[in-house]
């Protein structure tokens, strides 16, 4: 027989979605409610199982490239999905908004924009606004591949 689950049901997690709660908020409920201690990924798991899962949200036009999960973590691929739900009116709570406002004014001042080169360690690199190839100014991102060139090693 199966453990009982940890995730509440399906009718609950549908209410806190509808409600605008972040996964990591209902993971903070299912503690405060049910005094179970979940991770935000069995949070994604349930929503996902019982078709909550917001599936259509992958952000093509900020995030045009197939992220390498070593890079699913980085700082420019957070802050480019906080920009995408920005720009599409959803709301940020204050530590999101206070994050993507210094990102964005520090993009701006030093005439940044974000590349991503999969083979590259590092993955994300604020680059030249000269190398943006994307139409809407709003998104700071060369769409293009990076090809980062390898350093040659002195010696043979």
């Amino acid at each position: 027989m199966a453990p009982p689950s940890l995730v509440p049901p399906k009718n609950v997690l549908e209410k806190w979605r509808k409600a605008g709660y972040t996964q990591r908020q209902m993971v903070d409920l299912t503690l405060q409610e049910y005094g179970n201690i979940v991770t935000r990924s069995a949070i994604a798991a349930a929503m996902a199982r019982y078709g909550l899962a917001d599936d259509g949200k992958r952000y093509e036009d900020y995030i045009p490239w197939r992220v390498s999960s070593e890079h699913a973590t980085a700082n420019p691929l957070r802050m480019l999905r906080l920009l995408a739900r920005d720009h599409q009116g959803e709301k940020l709570n204050v530590k999101e908004r206070g994050m993507l406002d210094s990102w964005w004014k520090s993009m701006r001042q030093n005439e940044w924009i974000v590349g991503y080169d999969p083979d590259d360690i590092k993955g994300f690199h604020y680059i030249d606004e000269i190398y943006r190839d994307h139409d809407d100014e709003n998104i700071p991102i060369r769409s293009k591949r990076l090809r980062i060139a390898k350093p040659r090693h002195a010696g043979k």
